[in-house]
């Protein structure tokens, strides 16, 4: 069912008050009513399983039943840096990364990206994909959600310092798979970036700056996937390794 992120000072006393926002979906949008159960998480990585015992205009509060705490990460926080896609195919991948565990999400103004934007319609945008996140987090009861960042170009994304040198995914350029390349950055405390190009690729220019920058090269092998299959194809193969390496069942 789906788990909603509220703040731990929504928490006092064994119960969870609800305002809106929030409130309005859950009693307007969901028709919730007394004795419905419901699950939220807070900023402190708790779980509530709660019972709904009333619903006013002002607010909505809800009996703690049981507390969950958060459980360890698997594997290093993983950024994916994707070329922003045409059309509503950036807001897919969004969701999809979303409920693939992505940490964070960094759009890419590439060479061959073909959007111009001014600072409002970005702020639009990134509004948005936000509203897009929580609600696959929400719906595949994510404990966190994932961070949207604010766009970057490519010459603004290679001039910023990186945790470990970032995965570039590039075709056609005989890197060694993404299954075997050495995560030097495998420690939870590390950050491990994944890039992945446009439509179009990575321009020349691009891959130059990449190489001179020490970023690592990547492929799928062989086969040459569409920008959208390429970006959960990455997060779903690095989360496989992380968790096999830990000894998770998938």
């Amino acid at each position: 069912m789906p788990v909603f992120f509220i703040h731990s000072h929504d928490v006092v006393d064994g119960l969870v008050t609800i305002l809106d926002p929030l409130l309005t979906h859950l009693s307007k949008s969901l028709r919730t009513k007394p004795g419905d159960f419901l699950l939220f998480n807070d900023d402190q990585g708790h779980r509530y399983h709660t019972t709904v015992v009333q619903i006013t205009k002002q607010n909505l509060q809800a009996s703690i039943q049981r507390i969950e705490n958060s459980p360890s990460q698997t594997g290093p926080p993983i950024i994916l840096a994707p070329a922003i896609l045409k059309g509503e195919k950036m807001g897919w991948v969004i969701q999809k990364a979303t409920e693939l565990g992505i940490t964070a999400i960094r759009p890419l103004l590439t060479e061959r990206v073909i959007l111009q934007l001014s600072p409002k319609q970005e702020e639009t945008h990134r509004a948005r994909w936000m509203r897009i996140a929580l609600e696959a987090a929400q719906q595949s009861e994510r404990w966190t959600l994932p961070t949207i960042l604010p766009m970057h170009t490519f010459q603004q994304f290679i001039e910023t310092p990186h945790p470990s040198p970032p995965i570039v995914m590039a075709e056609r350029t005989g890197a060694q798979s993404l299954l075997t390349i050495p995560c030097v950055s495998e420690e939870s405390s590390t950050v491990l970036t994944v890039m992945i190009g446009p439509e179009g690729g990575w321009s020349p220019r691009e891959l130059d700056a990449a190489q001179t920058a020490g970023y690592r090269f990547a492929s799928f092998g062989k086969e040459i996937l569409r920008a959208e299959t390429a970006s959960l194809a990455a997060v779903a193969l690095l989360q496989a390794r992380f968790q096999a390496e830990e000894g998770v069942e998938l």
